[in-house]
């Protein structure tokens, strides 16, 4: 039956309806002012429960329906796009997997537990990014799975270090002697797993990926993951004065490094992969500020115009046989008119333009960072972060949209697809309106900040001042003065991969062999079933050698008694 309707229009109409129910349980849990938990307790030993926790929140709702609404956009995206694909089927399976364990990861409030959608989300990403079976594909898995499984160990850690509570459930914990540890490890884990600095270099490297998979994990599965776990565990992380610092110096370098090298990049899906990364820095910083439900909001209405974008990025590719490179790409604007209309309007409102669905979260962070208790130099490093966005954004639509005439002809570009359109054209309702209704639904993504009106004014002047800059910085998408150094260190992500990836990688990798010998394969072999078997050998050679001697002696005093009687 699938064959012959189509798996992807039934896994996305799947998809829709559970957006459905989750609005209606939302409407419900807002309505009634009600939170549900569900509790199944696996196991008891030695006064230690583990249970498998369901929680269904607000939160939860809003967030697992906004995930299988974009998710339902990108299957039918998937029909158009991975059309002449002859593994389209195990492609859609591995993508609903995704979905799945995202949506584990929104559920459930107990740590052990929480690794079904944790490491769900690291494997299946590794198989997603080596789809396409090559070289290039297989390194870029590989770098992004090991990258993953650095915070697996230190979610592990945790796990191992809360024993002492009895319990592992997120909703109730309380302070402790290794509870400094635990959120130290978590706040690592959320690192690695929202690729900030020094973890950042595995999310461009993930691009290896089918462009429909890479519209659903710079959205809102993958890459938020690690911003999730934090507004979860923000009421016991938000207790220790060193998170709020560092988060913040963290957040503002990621997002700098990513706006620098998006503007040295020229493989398209690399530069909203690294605007993806600096929008990761937004949310964080707001976590450093104290503002979770800020970060919330950001991540939502990211979700909204990141998905957009890529799928506009995705239909250029897909019509321009598979060329990435912008210098190969141009006047889109003539022949493909809607795909660059929403273009601009998803880039517009990741600039922050005013009324579109990034302005509402990201203007209320950038006042927050301004009435924030830090220092002169770490504000100004923020507003140059936002600065950056748009110099990057307009770079994009130069090269894209506003580019020469190509030197290839293209006889078979339209904007005919309705499998294209369609999706793109729900998503850009909410790149559109997103912020608007979600500040209207949600009372605490509509903070208030008092100030006078030249800071009020502050993110506006900075957009249209960076907007006139950009028209003097470039020229036909290069930058004026362009040296062949900052271009090298730039297009390398400042070196993350030599310095901190592959070294940080090598040395967990030689510390699980040196474990994997000394450990399994020495001492606990030696104790355990080896040990155990040549114990029971020797045993039983010396029981079988004195039962020998023992029978031997019995029979000679038998046959000496019988021969003197």
């Amino acid at each position: 039956m699938f064959q012959m309707i189509g798996v992807e229009l039934c896994f996305s109409i799947m998809l829709f309806s559970w957006f459905s129910v989750m609005c209606l349980m939302l409407l419900y849990l807002s309505m009634n002012n009600v939170c549900l938990l569900f509790s199944w307790e696996i196991m008891n030993c030695m006064s230690s429960s583990v249970d498998f926790d369901v929680v269904v929140d607000w939160m939860s709702c809003s967030f697992s329906g906004l995930v299988c609404f974009i998710a339902g956009c990108v299957m039918v995206f998937t029909m158009s796009y991975m059309s002449g694909d002859s593994n389209l089927f195990r492609f859609t399976l591995t993508v609903m997997l995704f979905v799945l364990s995202m949506n584990f990861l929104i559920f459930i409030p107990n740590v052990i537990s929480l690794l079904l959608g944790w490491d769900g989300l690291g494997l299946v990403s590794f198989c997603l990014v080596i789809y396409y079976q090559n070289s290039k594909s297989l390194a870029a898995g590989m770098l992004t799975v090991l990258m993953n499984r650095v915070g697996d160990c230190f979610i592990l850690s945790a796990v191992s270090i809360m024993i002492v509570l009895g319990h592992w459930n997120v909703l109730c914990l309380w302070d402790f002697e290794g509870f400094v540890l635990v959120n130290l490890f978590i706040m690592i884990a959320g690192m690695t797993k929202s690729a900030q600095i020094p973890f950042s270099s595995w999310l461009p490297a993930a691009m290896a990926a089918p462009t429909p998979v890479s519209a659903l994990v710079h959205s809102s599965t993958l890459v938020t993951a690690g911003v999730f776990l934090f507004i979860r565990f923000f009421n016991y992380l938000g207790n220790y004065y060193w998170f709020s610092t560092f988060m913040i110096y963290i957040s503002i370098l990621t997002t700098i490094m990513s706006g620098v090298c998006a503007l040295y990049e020229y493989d398209m899906k690399k530069i909203i992969a690294l605007s993806t990364l600096s929008q990761l820095g937004v949310m964080m910083m707001s976590l450093g500020l104290g503002l979770p439900m800020l970060a919330l909001f950001h991540l939502y209405t990211h979700a909204m115009f990141k998905a957009l974008l890529f799928m506009c990025g995705g239909n250029i590719i897909h019509c321009f046989s598979g060329k990435q490179d912008m210098r190969q790409i141009n006047n889109v604007s003539k022949l493909l008119p809607v795909t660059s209309m929403f273009l601009n309007i998803s880039n517009m409102a990741l600039c922050g333009m005013p009324f579109l669905a990034g302005f509402y979260s990201k203007d209320l962070i950038i006042e927050g960072l301004i009435t924030g208790n830090i220092n002169l130099v770490t504000l100004l490093l923020g507003l140059f972060g936002v600065c950056l966005t748009v110099l990057y954004s307009m770079r994009f639509s130069f090269y894209i949209i506003w580019g020469n005439e190509s030197s290839d002809a293209y006889t078979n570009i339209s904007d005919n697809d309705m499998k294209m359109i369609f999706p793109m054209s729900m998503l850009v309702i909410g790149a559109l309106w997103g912020g608007f209704v979600f500040q209207s639904l949600f009372c605490l993504f509509s903070l208030e900040f008092f100030l006078p009106l030249f800071m009020k004014l502050t993110v506006p002047f900075l957009i249209i001042m960076s907007l006139l800059f950009s028209f003097g910085f470039w020229d036909k998408g290069n930058i004026k003065g362009n040296f062949g150094m900052l271009n090298y260190i730039n297009s390398t992500m400042w070196f993350l991969s030599s310095f901190i990836c592959y070294p940080s990688m090598s040395l967990f990798k030689s510390i699980s062999n040196s474990s994997l010998k000394v450990v399994d394969m020495g001492w606990f072999e030696i104790m355990g079933g080896q040990g155990v078997f040549n114990i029971n050998k020797i045993m039983f050679f010396l029981l079988e050698h004195w039962l020998m001697l023992m029978f031997n002696c019995y029979m000679i005093v038998f046959l000496v008694m019988i021969f003197l009687i």
